[in-house]
């Protein structure tokens, strides 16, 4: 099988030349140095905008590919010796009528109208920087990786605000050079600027092909050469105070525990980061989830520290099983109790066309545990268009504290346009191969697991195929598997069709997906085939989708479900009918629904997940979600129930108070998370945090077990 995955791999290599041919020239404005001070109020009322150059020529790319925009739009940029300036100046025939409900800083806005800047500060096409900004102001940023995929979880320092008036409305933003990393001897950074306009659903670019945006396609600005970053220090200290009461074991004690952050840029695009006695308290709680398969669930990670840069550890395109690296296994006992971590470093950034990231973390002890270090080493080397060659290294057992560590390499070769007369239609193309390696304490060999597949990920068609081999023994401590001794094959087409212009509906999606999964000795154990007759979304954006899949899993040993259900071994051949959908975003009552019938292994199982938002005004939200699995086997049946409450209520931009509440019948537990936070600026915040959990006793009655009220100040120190 080896031999497949190499012969694989030297095909694609092979084809490649004849399939990447590049024909987009990019726009390019050069970005005049101005004089003067800039106040950032949204208002574009500042003399200095005089001096900054304007682009007009803005297009559709939804719904419309080239089309001019329905509102007047126009962009302004220039620079100081600080800052990168865009301003947005956005007609609207009907102000009254513009989205912007989001109040809460730093929380999603593609449900209001709202401006967007993607910068790519080395023109490289691979990796770029994302500020949105909405009518009220409400700043969010992330991060572009590999061209594709995004991390909304980075939170940079930068400034942006937004007026509405008679006209429509107005934007500025300014994104520091200390912010950035980038090459100061580069004239020419990359950059696409977007509107939406969303009770339309019309979104409009500066640059575009056939409805993409992604960064290969961006416009470029000149004149950026010779931009100082300053000393490129950030401090940050942090202070929590938390009161903790165990109410199990009657005991109560007051905690505080200051912590350290600090991010020094070695070189303008090489940065280092320090954290001492890191401190989690504000971060977000994880959804709850009932695990209704025979593998471990996964749970996306959500720390600040760890969620730096995640981009450059990503591997293969892998983002579940077989993942080398993992960072929610660092902090985390083998039950799953947080552990404390002493200190942790981590370098990252380009050292000419390579990507390289060191991440190492002194965990502390815990009951069982000792102190351990860990690493992770990844790099990669840029060549062609946006291909990338690299490898990946890690070393540590977080959770046991054994000796384990893995070695990985990988490959990506992609394009991003490609001519007419080619073997594809013009759009995206995609071939990776991956390999890996464990190796530890009683390591006996089969600890291996490798990977290939090809995508043609674009708007009309959206192909996939691949294949992928994980070993018995393949364990990666830093990283995440939760099934072995398989080979995995994988297909998946879609295709889209768009209505024209003024028809009800916007598009219509159809297709299929396959999945089997086999021992390493070749025999069945899982397989999926899934048909999507229609998936259909209207021009304000709601959506209903059908799927048809056709389920066998054979197993070798019985397993258990929640509420002590069994499943025997054997062969089991069963049909699923799934209903889903959603209302559009915008809406003041928008409703997601998730219904799902049919056979489940020897039995019958029903599942319905049922999610409404309520925003009475701008400044409250609520929301609620029911999930309901009602499993019947020959010998028993089960209800899994999971209940979610959200409650936020935005004081003003700036102040916020975030609730969630949330009770699953398995665990029996009922949670609430309540979140004060006041957010004054970029780089400064303060917390009231709140959790309480509860227990169920057998007679229904819910007990409090443990609860922690926590107050927490950071404040950024920038040199």
């Amino acid at each position: 099988m080896i031999a497949r995955v190499g012969l694989s791999v030297a095909l694609c290599v092979c084809a490649w030349p004849a399939l990447a041919q590049t024909t987009f020239v990019p726009k390019r404005v050069t970005v005049p140095r101005i004089e003067g001070k800039v106040r950032i109020d949204g208002k574009l009322d500042d003399a200095a905008w005089s001096q900054a150059v304007v682009i007009r020529d803005v297009v559709q790319y939804n719904p419309g590919d080239g089309d001019p925009p329905s509102e007047p739009t126009e962009f302004l940029l220039m620079s100081d010796a600080e800052n990168l300036y865009i301003g947005a100046r956005f007609g609207d025939s009907d102000p009254a009528a513009i989205k912007r409900s989001q109040m809460v800083q730093g929380q999603g806005v593609t449900n209001d109208d709202y401006l967007q800047v993607v910068l790519d500060t080395y023109n490289n096409r691979r990796t770029g920087y994302l500020f949105y900004v909405n009518p009220n102001g409400v700043q969010r940023d992330g991060l572009l990786l590999g061209g594709t995929t995004f991390n909304m979880d980075w939170d940079g320092i930068w400034e942006g605000d937004a007026a509405v008036d008679q006209h429509g409305w107005t934007a500025e933003v300014a994104l520091p050079f200390k912010t950035l990393a980038f090459d100061p001897r580069a004239d020419v950074w990359g950059i696409n600027l977007i509107r939406s306009i969303r009770r339309k659903r019309e979104d409009l670019a500066w640059s575009q092909r056939d409805r993409r945006i992604t960064l290969d396609l961006d416009g470029e600005i000149a004149g950026m050469a010779g931009r100082d970053q300053g000393t490129g220090l950030d401090v940050v200290p942090s202070m929590n105070i938390t009161q903790r009461s165990d109410f199990a074991g009657d005991r109560r004690r007051l905690v505080s525990s200051p912590s350290l952050d600090a991010f020094y840029r070695i070189t303008p695009s090489l940065a280092a980061a320090l954290t001492v006695n890191t401190d989690f308290s504000a971060t977000d709680v994880d959804d709850r989830q009932v695990n209704l398969t025979r593998f471990s669930l996964f749970f996306p990670e959500k720390r600040d520290f760890f969620l730096e840069d995640t981009e450059v550890f990503e591997f293969g395109g892998l983002t579940q099983n077989g993942r080398p690296f993992f960072s929610r296994t660092i902090g985390l006992s083998a039950q799953g109790q947080p552990i404390d971590l002493d200190v942790g470093t981590r370098i990252s950034g380009k050292i000419g066309r390579y990507t390289v990231g060191a991440l190492a973390v002194r965990q502390g002890d815990t009951p069982g545990l000792a102190a351990q270090d860990l690493f992770v080493g990844r790099a990669y080397a840029s060549f062609g268009e946006q291909s990338t060659i690299g490898v990946i290294a890690t070393s540590g057992d977080p959770a046991f504290g054994k000796r384990n560590s893995v070695l990985g390499a990988d490959l990506l070769l992609r394009t991003q346009t490609l001519d007419a007369d080619a073997l594809l239609p013009r759009g995206v193309l995609e071939a990776r191969a991956w390999m890996q390696q464990s190796s530890g304490a009683g390591s006996v060999g089969e600890d291996g697991a490798r990977g290939v597949s090809l995508a043609y990920p674009n708007d009309r068609i959206d192909a996939l195929l691949g294949y992928t081999e994980i070993d018995r023994n393949f364990k990666p401590a830093l990283g995440f598997v939760n099934r072995t001794d398989i080979a995995e094959s994988f297909a998946r087409t879609k295709f889209r069709h768009r209505f024209e212009r003024g028809s009800r509906l916007r598009s219509w999606l159809y297709g299929f997906d396959l999945r089997q999964v086999e021992d390493r000795a070749g025999r069945l154990q899982s397989r999926q085939m899934t048909v999507t007759p229609f998936s259909l979304e209207d021009q304000p954006g709601d959506t209903i989708a059908v799927d048809l899949a056709r389920y066998t899993e054979v197993l070798a040993k019985p397993f258990v479900l929640p509420g002590s259900l069994s499943v025997p071994l054997g062969r089991y051949d069963y049909d699923r009918v799934r209903l889903y959908g959603a209302s559009a975003g915008f809406r003041s009552v928008a409703m997601t629904w998730d219904l799902e019938g049919g056979d489940f292994y020897d039995g019958r199982r029903r599942d319905a997940k049922l999610g409404l938002t309520w925003k009475p005004q701008s400044r409250l939200l609520l929301g609620a979600a029911v999930q309901n699995s009602q499993i019947e086997l020959p010998r028993s049946r089960f209800t899994a129930r999971v209940y979610t409450v959200n409650a936020n209520y935005s004081f003003g931009v700036r102040w916020a108070w975030l609730n969630i509440a949330q009770y699953d019948n398995v665990s029996r537990r009922l949670g609430l998370n309540s979140r004060l936070r006041w957010w004054p600026t970029m780089g400064q915040m303060a917390y009231l945090v709140v959790n309480y959990d509860w227990r169920e006793d057998v007679a229904g009655n819910f007990r409090p077990f443990l609860a922690e009220t926590t107050v927490k100040f950071n404040y950024t120190f920038r040199y």
